[in-house]
Order: structure tokens, then sequence, then C-alpha cells
């Protein structure tokens, strides 16, 4: 995250002030949202701002066993940025972008989009709507693979790029006072309640900035039905830039009416708050998504990611030479192709196995 001037939130976090950025795109100009994020990075910024490598010093191995037991933990922290990163933090950007479009805080629609949301709680139902109103320019997309990719390591790397909310107060010469809440993320409860993701929701947001959603709308009886008018005005008082939910495959069926339910829901949370949706799930949450959910996100512009298995190709390579470095042993061991191999078919290119099955071998090592 670029350097700004920061601000702390009263009951709230840190927050940074708006700084807005002359936009080498036309559209997105005169937009304070937009000019307000960081600049569109080129591929080799994305690398170098995505990209971890903990600490590391050769002496270490000469110290004693039970210290380079710890030591090899660092592993964990390793981040190699591969082309599935670029290109997940370049859809992220767009993303966000896209949605700002038709949302300008700066245009009579903005508080009159906001009047309606309030007659919508009012009335507690969505059906005020008019497509005219709330022409979206907003969607979303699905991030799906099997556990231990890193989907969620990845899109919490990219997300640290953006500062999570920023603070307006005069825009050309115009005052004007407004949080810009850039991302939420929520993570699909264990309960697999649907419900239960929109108390999240309410929660995330007064933790962050300091507010009292939780107390006036997810402490009562109110209805999923009644909560989501309330959602879509939190998300345009704050300006939400994206959503994403995680763990999606928790979601149980049983204990939210049913997956055409289910699927309603999402339906519905996309359409009407007017805001990207990412959805990221493992396999298990393929049967969610299908059929109806499918059809209404067809308009999605970024496309669905399969996070697949890695192939023992070119990334494969990059990832296993990079993580070679890091050995506490004391005695190193050169990175054969054999080794390479052995790796690969123990883990089956599934990164999160990769690294383990190399830590518990060097701990398996200091301790003979």
């Amino acid at each position: 995250m670029e350097n700004q001037n920061k601000i702390n939130i009263p009951n709230g976090v840190e927050a940074v002030n708006a700084v807005y950025r002359e936009q080498v795109v036309e559209e997105y100009r005169g937009n304070p949202l937009i000019e307000a994020l960081p600049n569109i990075y080129s591929k080799e910024a994305v690398i170098d701002r995505l990209a971890y490598y903990p600490e590391y010093n050769e002496e270490e191995r000469n110290l004693d066993g039970h210290y380079r037991y710890h030591l090899v933990q660092r592993l964990f922290q390793y981040f190699q940025p591969l082309n599935i990163h670029i290109d997940l933090e370049s859809r992220i950007s767009r993303l966000i972008r896209q949605g700002y479009l038709a949302r300008n805080p700066i245009r009579p629609q903005y508080a009159e989009n906001l009047q309606i949301g309030y007659q919508m709680i009012k009335n507690q139902n969505m059906k005020l709507i008019s497509n005219q109103i709330f022409r979206t320019t907003s969607y979303g997309f699905t991030i799906v693979g099997v556990s231990g990719m890193g989907k969620t390591t990845a899109v919490n790397r990219v997300l640290s790029m953006l500062p999570q909310i920023i603070v307006h107060s005069q825009y050309k010469g115009i005052n004007f006072s407004l949080y810009q809440l850039v991302w939420i993320k929520l993570d699909c409860p264990h309960d697999g309640s649907v419900k239960g993701l929109c108390v999240d929701f309410f929660m995330k947001v007064d933790s962050l900035l300091g507010a009292n959603y939780y107390k006036k709308f997810a402490n009562g009886r109110l209805s999923v039905n009644s909560m989501l008018p309330v959602i879509s005005q939190i998300t345009r008082i704050t300006n939400l830039g994206v959503m994403i939910i995680d763990e999606i495959q928790h979601l149980s069926t049983a204990k939210s009416g049913g997956s055409e339910k289910m699927l309603n829901f999402f339906v519905t949370l996309i359409n009407t708050i007017n805001v990207p949706v990412i959805l990221i799930g493992t396999n298990k949450a393929m049967p969610i998504l299908q059929s109806e959910f499918r059809q209404a996100r067809r308009g999605s512009g970024q496309g669905d990611m399969i996070w697949e298995r890695m192939k023992q190709d070119d990334s494969w390579d990059i990832l296993i030479e990079g993580m070679w470095d890091y050995q506490w042993v004391k005695k190193p061991t050169h990175l054969t192709q054999e080794l390479k191999d052995v790796l690969y078919e123990e883990s089956q290119g599934i990164t999160d196995i990769a690294v383990k099955l190399y830590v518990m071998a060097q701990i398996r090592a200091i301790d003979r």
C-alpha cells in the first residue's frame, strides 16, 4: 500500500486520507472513488508488491536444533508470485473500478440512490428497485479450486496492496465528507446459515468503521430478506468497492432452506447491492454455483477462475527453486530434478502440501 496520510476512525480502525491521482483511462476521470485508489500497477510492480521472501541467514544453520525448528516455520510466510496471482490482481483491480463507474458521489443520482435505499429499508422489501436508477456496472467472479492451493492467501496478498478505508473530505474545491470502504472480506460461518453470513457483515463493518449496525439490525429477529435492503444501503453509504465471500462450501443447503433458496440469496445479493462480489470456495461449492446462479452471472466480464493443481512446468520450478533457498540443515542439499519430481509426485501439485513436506523433511533432518 502506498504511503498516505493515516487517520484513526473513532471506535474503528486506521484509515488513509484520500489522495486523488490523475487517471490515464478516460472513464475513470472525475470520479473521486476511483481517483483515490492506488495507481494501476504494471506486471513488474505487482510481482514486486506481492512477493514475500522471509528473512534468511546462512549462519543460522550453525544454531542448535531446538532453535532451527522454529526458523523452519518461516517457510510458511514464503510467497512467490506466479502468473495466476498477477491475473488475480488485474481482475480485482478492474472489478473495483468498474463497480465504481455507476456510483459517483459528486453526481445527483448518488443522493437519490441513498434516499431510495432508505425507503427500501423502511418498507422492508426490495421491490422499489428500478433498473434505470440502479443501472449497474458491477458483477463479480468466483474462484473455485482444491483446498491448499493458496486461493485465500493470494486474495489476501492482493487486498494488502489496497487501502481498506479511505476518508474523503474535499474534492476539487467541493466539500464532501464520506468513508470509502474499498473492500470487505467475509468468511462463511461454520454453521452454514446465510443469516450468519449477514450477521458477520454487520459485525465487520462495525469493527472497521466504528458503526452500530449489528445492534440495530442483526441482534433482533429480522429475516434474511429484511436484512438484504439494509446490507444494500450500508454498501452505498460506505461506498464499498468489492465484497469477498470466502469458504462458500460451508454454506449448508439444509440450514439455509435448500439450494434454491441459497441460489436466490446470492442472485439477489449480487443484483441488488450494486457492488462486485467475489465468491471463493473449494470444489464442494460447485453444486451451489450451478444452474440459475451461473445464468444470473453470465454478464460478468471478468470470467470465473478455476484454481487447479499446479502442473509440473516453469511455474512449479520457480516456486520450488525459490523455496529451496531456505535450508536450516547443517549440510544443505542441492536441488536436483529427481527431488523436484518426488516433491511433485507426493504433493500432486498442491502448493500447501509441497511447502509442508519440505518443512517436515527439514525438521526430521534436524532431529536426526
